[in-house]
Parts: structure tokens; sequence; C-alpha cells
């Protein structure tokens, strides 16, 4: 039940494998997990296959949980990890589609993408680490450890206002740089450069 309080006694049951202690989590973060899938994917269909598969990878990764921190935390890279897969996937999927027609073409487009796409995360990873420290600090909590920004501002004693603006000038920079690319799978990143 989404009002039910996910405690850390809670979670430690979830992660001995108690069917029990999962049906509560999965009751309370269900209609989350599909909302911010839906936003990724744009496809209401798409974002409860991918739904589904973040509560398998869930408990098949129960043991990595730590009951000490809130597991919203976890959920939701697990969330962001399984909608890009997902995403690469239907990418993949439509190339091997187009290499009927054109097969030489196309599997040189497979290997261009997969060069631009390592290039760009690399590339991508030094941008975040040239931005302003207070700006980078905020992006990695948000982007890569899942804290929304309510929470950011109240574990940094910062004001909202001043953590969404870092994070708009932040996303804005990334998602310029992203721009520059012209592959599809780098154009997907973009789906998660959102707050």
């Amino acid at each position: 039940m989404p009002g039910t309080a996910i405690t850390e006694s809670l979670i430690k049951r979830f992660v001995k494998g108690k069917p029990d202690a999962f049906r509560v989590i999965f009751d309370h973060f269900h209609a989350r997990v599909l909302a911010y899938c839906t936003k990724i994917t744009h496809s209401s269909a798409d974002a409860e296959e991918v739904t589904q598969q973040v509560f398998i990878r869930l408990w098949e990764k129960r043991h990595l949980v730590d009951s000490s921190r809130p597991l919203e935390h976890y959920l939701y890279k697990i969330t962001r990890n399984c909608a890009f897969s997902y995403l690469k996937q239907q990418a993949s999927r439509a190339q091997q589609l187009n290499t009927t027609e054109f097969p030489q073409a196309a599997s040189m487009a497979v290997a261009d993408d997969e060069i631009s796409l390592a290039e760009c995360r690399q590339l991508t990873d030094a941008l975040v680490e040239s931005l302003p420290e207070k700006r980078q600090v905020i992006y990695k909590m948000h982007f890569e450890e899942g804290y929304s920004p309510a929470e950011i501002a109240n574990l940094l004693g910062l004001s909202l206002s001043t953590v969404k603006s870092q994070l708009a000038k932040a996303t804005q920079t990334v998602k310029g740089f992203l721009l520059n690319y012209r592959s599809a799978s780098i154009i997907s990143l973009l789906h998660f450069i959102d707050f």
C-alpha cells in the first residue's frame, strides 16, 4: 500500500527474501516507478514492461540493498538503468529491421553508434567534472544518487530555488553537449537529463 512506511526492519526482511516484505515495497513504489518509466519511454505499454523488469531486478539484486539507506535511491538507479537498457534494445531492434534492406550500411551505422556512445559517456563524465563544484555536487546527487531537489536542498542547507537553478544550468550544459552528437542512442540519453 502506498501509505505504508518503508522501515529499516521491512527492508531487512526484504533482503532476507521475505515475499510479504517485497509485496509491501512493490505496492508502495509501483505507481512512482511506472510514472518515471512513462516519462522516460513516452509509452504506457513500454513503461509497464520496464516497470516489471525493475521489480524483477530489485528482487534478484536484493542482497545488494543497504537497509540503512533509503530504498528510493537504489530503486531510482535500477529504474534508470532498466529504462536505458530497454531504450537501447528498442533502438537495436529498429536497426536490425533496417539491416534487411541495407545490411552493410546498417552494420557500419551500429558500430559507429557504439563508438559514439562510449565516447559520449566519457566526454559527458569529463564535462560534469568540469562544472563548478557546487553545481557538480548537486548534479551528481540528483542524477547519480537519485536525490530529489528538495532532498538536496535539505542535505546541503540550500534553498530549493538555488538547487533547481543549479540543476537547470548543469542540465542545459550537458544537453547542449549531447545535442552536438547525431547518434540515436546518444539522443536517447536526453530522456534521462531531466528533473
